[in-house]
């Protein structure tokens, strides 16, 4: 008898969720409502799967650009079940938080692949409104959170540690609805900086496998995954415990209640 690894007995069990979840319509038709739910959930369980797999192209180990967010979380999590060697890279900004700091280690601790953690400290990079207050004015207007450059030097030093490591693969956990805040956190900025990353380290991928998935959508993902969602710390404030009013707070708590709801049940 073929001995199954670790790695296939983990991707196996993903499989045999998403198909269990896709026929859930069909199995229960008394229930309308639990077979659209389970039906939602196999979808986007499928797609990000599928979204990885395309990126990984058969490589085993991927550098991941990671936070303490929730994105980030499920991100792991997910790459973590289906075996991937997980080479995580993490930018800390001069606004970044104790607490997400805090948060992202006890992200990383509940890996079983995580091959290396790189924490590269970058305190002159400052928010919008950071830069506001020391009089640069040009960025009043601007998106309080936004950083000049974000993902260019962000991706930069990602490349740096594929390079190192032998990795093709960058992964982000930017979601759909990024873009409409970020403007380097689009699909097209990826597919953009992929061709110029190509010129020193040729083949390399730019991963996004939640850019079609809204945060509700990656929320039920990671339900779904077993993700661990309540470690994840989204405020962009540095206190002792997340404020519950800003825009990272909000979103989190939404995207979290709506898909608890969305997938009860099942």
């Amino acid at each position: 008898m073929k001995k199954v690894s670790a790695r296939d007995g983990r991707s196996y069990m993903f499989c045999y969720i998403c198909l269990y979840l896709s026929r859930w319509r069909i199995t229960r038709l008394g229930s309308m409502s639990g077979g659209f739910r389970a039906g939602l959930v196999g979808e986007i369980a499928r797609r990000a799967r599928g979204g990885v797999e395309r990126c990984l192209d058969g490589d085993s180990v991927a550098v991941v650009l990671v936070s303490g967010g929730m994105d980030s979380a499920v991100l792991l999590r997910l790459l973590d079940i289906m075996g991937v060697g997980i080479v995580a890279v993490s930018i800390n900004t001069r606004s970044r938080s104790s607490g997400e700091k805090i948060a992202l280690r006890r992200l990383l601790s509940t890996l079983e692949n995580l091959r290396a953690f790189h924490e590269v400290e970058t305190r002159d990079l400052m928010e919008a409104v950071e830069l506001s207050g020391l009089g640069y004015s040009g960025f009043r207007e601007r998106e309080p959170y936004y950083i000049p450059a974000r993902n260019i030097i962000f991706l930069g030093y990602a490349l740096y540690y594929a390079e190192i490591c032998g990795a093709r693969s960058i992964f982000t956990a930017h979601n759909k609805n990024d873009a409409q805040y970020l403007p380097d956190a689009s699909r097209g900025f990826m597919d953009l900086f992929e061709r110029l990353a190509e010129i020193y380290t040729p083949g390399v991928r730019i991963c996004t496998p939640f850019s079609e998935l809204d945060k509700v959508e990656v929320a039920i993902l990671g339900i779904a995954i077993g993700a661990p969602i309540d470690l994840s710390w989204s405020c962009y404030d540095n206190k002792k415990n997340p404020c519950g009013n800003c825009r990272g707070c909000i979103e989190r708590e939404h995207a979290i209640k709506k898909a608890r709801v969305l997938v009860s049940g099942l």
